[in-house]
């Protein structure tokens, strides 16, 4: 009887073992799926097009758009992160491949994914980030991202 008793605590041990094991997987999953939704892991958690379409409108902020097979994209990618980490104006990151990421391109008139949208007083102007040099190879537009991200209110508007 003991026997029967012993193996019957072992069971019942594992299987509340396996539940908790089971119910810690599945928030770590819901997590991860809610992490994923608001920040693009490539850009290292900066603010992504979900986010700004529920939140910010007529603030001063820069708008990256970019594809992820475009190459233009990916030569400007990091210069546009290291200097949106030191900027004072926020940065959003729009993926044109997502649904809100093409409702933001049709209402700014962005043509090409290598594009930032500098919005500044509720002023909209579009930049390139990236362009081919002389020699055909794709660059980024280093002192243009500098510029265009760091400008808390452009002189010229």
């Amino acid at each position: 009887m003991k026997f029967l008793l012993t193996v019957f605590q072992f069971w019942k041990m594992l299987l509340a073992g396996f539940i908790v094991v089971l119910l810690l997987s599945l928030a770590g999953v819901g997590l991860v799926s809610l992490l994923e939704k608001h920040y693009v892991r490539d850009y290292n958690q900066h603010l992504t097009q979900e986010v700004y379409v529920d939140v910010v409108e007529n603030e001063d902020v820069n708008l990256v758009f970019y594809k992820r097979t475009c190459p233009y994209c990916k030569a400007g990618k990091q210069a546009i992160i290291e200097v949106a980490r030191d900027s004072d104006i926020p940065t959003f990151y729009i993926n044109v491949d997502t649904e809100d990421g093409q409702f933001l391109v049709q209402k700014y008139k962005v043509e090409r994914a290598a594009t930032i949208v500098q919005i500044r007083g509720g002023k909209v102007k579009l930049f390139d980030y990236a362009a081919e040099d002389r020699k055909g190879n794709i660059k980024a537009d280093k002192a243009a991202i500098q510029e265009v991200l760091n400008d808390s209110k452009n002189e010229d508007q």
